[in-house]
């Protein structure tokens, strides 16, 4: 999967859930083995400003949001 394939995958996650962590993310993407593909694409996205990540109190976790 190439990283513009990858990066819109993960669009399409943000949008239909509300909030998702990195753990969440990969789950639902069903990746297995080296997850810095994954990790460099969040972090284009999050430069991109199309993706935000921000803290959830809640959870005691990161989560990434879609920016509206």
């Amino acid at each position: 999967m190439d990283i513009n394939e990858l990066k819109n995958n993960i669009l399409f996650l943000l949008e239909k859930n509300d909030e998702l962590t990195f753990d969440e993310i990969k789950k639902l993407l069903n990746w297995s083995g080296d997850s810095r593909p994954l990790r460099k694409a969040l972090a284009e996205l999050v430069r991109e400003s199309k993706v935000d990540r921000v803290p959830n109190y809640e959870r005691k976790r990161m989560v990434f949001k879609k920016v509206k």
